[in-house]
């Protein structure tokens, strides 16, 4: 009916855009990372280990208790805010600055009073913005795609509309945004 392409049309072009933005961040924080200057594939467990999993649960935290303060319709606008102000203020001030603001003097002396195991920690510091970048992208996924989409989408339809509708959204939103997203990190590599 026209009332559920009223609902499903926009749905799925929000559902299309998140997930194109995720499988966009999810290859430019990995080669963020790696080419980063006295960086490498070292950093990335020592990322996900010590950084992205504390901040994960904390999120989390922070979004359980959201959940008390803010209506279901709002919750999910409210959690995408600081994503689009981080991704903003990342393109304009902390990538074109990033060398001014790395400390490449402090990275260099935990080098040389570290032992060697500890590289990809000290390229997580030295690298910081790359470093923060890489965490607020991994984030996307569980705080926008997972959780925050998913419990828009869950306040929009019952769980009986929900069954025809989700399979649709799955489909509608998953292959198109594969494909152009590959499409656009072509372009610009």
């Amino acid at each position: 009916t026209e009332y559920d392409l009223q609902r499903l049309v926009p749905l799925l072009i929000m559902y299309f855009c998140i997930l194109m933005a995720y499988t966009v961040l999810r290859d430019i924080k990995d080669v963020l990372i790696v080419t980063a200057p006295n960086s490498g594939a070292e950093a990335i467990p020592f990322l996900r280990t010590w950084v992205v999993v504390p901040v994960a649960f904390l999120a989390m935290a922070l979004y359980a208790r959201l959940t008390d303060f803010i209506p279901p319709n709002r919750l999910f606008v409210v959690t995408l805010l600081p994503f689009i102000a981080f991704f903003t203020l990342f393109g304009t001030v902390l990538y074109p600055m990033r060398n001014l603001l790395h400390p490449v003097a402090l990275g260099t002396w935990l080098r040389s009073i570290l032992p060697a195991g500890f590289r990809g920690a000290v390229a997580i510091v030295e690298n910081w913005t790359f470093s923060l970048f890489y965490v607020i992208c991994d984030l996307w996924g569980s705080m926008i795609l997972s959780v925050g989409f998913w419990g828009f989408a869950n306040n929009i339809y019952t769980v009986q509309e929900a069954r025809k509708v989700y399979p649709l959204l799955g489909l509608g939103g998953n292959v198109p945004s594969l494909l152009l997203a590959g499409a656009v990190i072509s372009m610009f590599s």
